[in-house]
């Protein structure tokens, strides 16, 4: 028999291990190359999967090759170790050929189920694809303890410590190693485009004014919103995107047509939209100064990019020489506009660090993580970061309020992070006694 026919007699077994269907160990071709090819198929499988998830544009990684041969490293040293325990080596290829050959199937049938939840539930798959994670491991376990039990038949309590130290061993790997696929989401190659940066920044005169000339003049007791979206990080398309979409939804839910600023680092926008660097945000707050009613109005400033834990965040765009934006500078520029009523909404990693410099009794701050605590979402193919889309895509509307909102976009974000296995970014929320009245007031 040919090792083509082996190979398909041995899934046809790990099939019968999988589902589960009798079956006999016996039938089992075991052998060092039937294991490596079996092997060689799991990674196959795994590649599909990344290129399922990430499309026909997903790039070669080298580091992947390394994630997944660490991972092979594990599982194979865990069957070492537990036939050596069990003094049965000679059937370490027995077990391995059958594991894999039913971690074969599992996996494939971990595509099909995970993408047709996406296909029937995008909105939820997120909220509920760690627990179908832990539904199909536990799975493997099942399947591990069943192949145990054909092969090595040890003992109940040496079954129930091998099954143990399977179980233990393929979650340790899963949860801490650190993962990378083979095909991962291509990189934003915004370098591979020809910018001429001269006359970039000659350029921001001119669309500052035309951003800024748009802007409508304040309306007597009426207490109006300004807004500014700055989206400071270049490099991936879901800063972009984020300031262009909550722009639009703030402008909806707060009568604020005509009242809001974009301010965006994406080639794709370099000469339509303002870049979002210090001196442009400067000239921005300053004209709303003059635009406003201070007693009345409130300014709203929105950012969103890569954080840092000194209470900064990243001010990118390749080739452009920019400088990163820290809470006491923005504090600083509100202070020097004598803006009174002030709302900061900080979409970045540590962004709780914002709170101490710009806190106030006229200023609410609301940030997507602790001071010590990354957020979410910021991945080049994304829409959306975890908080701002459940900040201004699913509970803005619904709350009304910007406290409430918050209150109910946190508990989306804790809700999906704990679904999805990741820390806690605990968001934060920091409001003055002076403008805690006054939203009441106005029902804000």
């Amino acid at each position: 028999m040919n090792r083509y026919r082996r190979l398909s007699r041995n899934l046809i077994v790990g099939l019968r291990f999988a589902l589960p269907l009798h079956t006999k160990p016996a039938l089992i071709f075991a052998s060092v190359g039937q294991l490596v090819s079996l092997i060689g198929c799991l990674w196959i499988v795994s590649i599909a999967t990344d290129l399922v998830e990430i499309g026909i544009d997903a790039e070669f990684s080298p580091w992947g090759v390394l994630s997944y041969a660490t991972q092979s490293y594990f599982w194979l040293t865990t069957l070492t170790l537990i036939v050596l325990i069990e003094r049965r080596s000679d059937e370490f290829l027995t077990l391995g050929v059958s594991m894999a050959s039913a971690l074969i199937i599992i996996s494939c049938i971990w595509i099909v189920v995970s993408n047709i939840w996406w296909e029937i539930h995008p909105d939820s798959y997120y909220e509920y694809s760690h627990k179908l994670w832990i539904g199909f491991l536990i799975w493997e376990i099942v399947v591990f303890a069943r192949v145990l039990a054909s092969i090595l038949r040890p003992a109940p309590h040496r079954a129930a410590m091998y099954v143990t130290i399977y179980g233990i061993s393929i979650y340790a790997v899963a949860s801490f190693l650190p993962m990378r696929a083979v095909l991962v989401e291509p990189s934003n190659n915004y370098s591979a485009t020809k910018i001429d940066v001269e006359a970039a920044y000659y350029a921001q005169a001119n669309l500052l004014n035309q951003s800024l000339y748009l802007v409508s003049p304040q309306r007597p007791g009426i207490a109006d919103l300004y807004y500014i979206g700055f989206g400071a990080y270049a490099g991936q398309d879901v800063f972009k995107r984020e300031i262009e979409q909550a722009t639009v939804l703030f402008e909806q839910q707060f009568d604020a047509i005509g009242r809001t600023i974009k301010l965006i680092n994406n080639p794709a926008t370099l000469h339509t939209v303002p870049l979002a660097n210090k001196p442009n945000l400067t000239h921005s707050l300053r004209a709303l100064a003059t635009l406003i009613d201070r007693d009345e109005d409130i300014v709203v400033v929105f950012l969103s990019s890569h954080g840092a834990e000194d209470a900064t965040i990243a001010v990118e765009f390749e080739n452009f020489a920019m400088n990163d934006l820290s809470a006491t500078q923005l504090r600083a520029m509100l202070d020097e506009n004598e803006i009174k009523w002030r709302i900061v909404i900080v979409s970045a990693c540590y962004s709780g660090s914002f709170i101490e410099a710009l806190a106030s009794p006229t200023t609410l701050v609301i940030t997507a993580a602790a001071a010590d605590r990354s957020s979410f979402g910021c991945s080049h193919e994304n829409d959306w970061t975890y908080f701002g889309r459940a900040y201004f895509a699913e509970a803005l509307k619904k709350a009304g309020t910007f406290t409430a909102t918050f209150e109910l976009a946190s508990e989306l974000v804790t809700e999906r992070e704990r679904e999805e296995g990741k820390d806690a970014s605990n968001p934060q929320l920091s409001i003055g006694r002076e403008i805690q009245a006054y939203l009441q007031k106005n029902n804000l």
